[in-house]
């Protein structure tokens, strides 16, 4: 479940995981060229440093101690499924998913900023596992913080259900869910949080955490968004400066 920077490769302004791509790209100068790889030539995961097995990029002790933790809950949540997710939730998830495992969260735990949306898409985290990450919301949202000058895969992202509902229609959230995010956040005890729709919002303050809104990224994609607007960029500078100007 851990991914050590040094296992990493930077290529120009993006790093790359050798380990998710089977076959090495020609041309990669920019986040752009990254993110309009074909991930039948070239993986499903190529356009992200994560994958099912490695979840969380350590890049220092302390971030180190943190994906231990986040691994040992991420365990919890196999052993007792049906009571974090729903066992609708979790039947339907067993059904779309094209990996081994359970979606849970990606991120670098040592940034600080968390961002939580509602529950795995059934295009996106559902099928990989990986939060916002190959369907029409994450990859808008991946292209918004690029194009702040911030890389998505150094930010902790994670969803208030861990399980794709059916339909994508979230009718309710269990009591393990709220249950689950709460030992998640007290891992990382992070300087900010997002709530990526209201869905979120709701669950977090339910909880009892400080949060900042922002609107779900397929809101926009609902609105003929997918390339990031100046309406987006604005509400999603809140993420910069928050994170600072360093990046691993």
């Amino acid at each position: 479940m851990l991914l050590g920077i040094e296992e990493l490769r930077r290529v120009s302004d993006v790093y790359i995981n050798p380990r998710n791509f089977r076959t090495k790209p020609l041309k990669l100068e920019s986040w752009r060229d990254l993110l309009s790889l074909d991930e039948r030539t070239f993986g499903t995961y190529a356009k992200t440093i994560y994958n099912p097995r490695e979840r969380f990029l350590v890049t220092d002790k302390r971030s180190e101690a943190k994906s231990i933790e986040l691994s040992t809950l991420y365990c919890s949540l196999l052993t007792d499924p049906e009571y974090f997710c729903g066992e609708d939730n979790l039947n339907y998830q067993l059904q779309i998913g094209e990996f081994e495992g359970l979606p849970f969260a990606n991120g670098w735990p040592g940034s600080g900023v968390v961002l939580v949306g509602e529950a795995p898409g059934r295009r996106g985290c559902g099928k990989t596992g990986i939060c916002f990450y190959r369907d029409a919301s994450g990859m808008l949202l991946r292209k918004t913080l690029f194009s702040l000058g911030i890389n998505p895969d150094f930010v902790y992202i994670t969803n208030v259900l861990k399980c794709n509902p059916p339909q994508n229609r979230l009718r309710g959230v269990s009591e393990g869910a709220y249950e689950l995010l709460a030992m998640e956040l007290k891992i990382l005890k992070p300087n900010a949080i997002f709530a990526l729709g209201r869905t979120a919002e709701r669950a977090l303050k339910e909880l009892g955490f400080e949060v900042e809104y922002l609107k779900h990224p397929a809101w926009y994609v609902r609105h003929g968004i997918r390339e990031p607007s100046e309406e987006m960029l604005a509400e999603y500078a809140k993420i910069r400066e928050v994170m600072g100007g360093w990046t691993p």
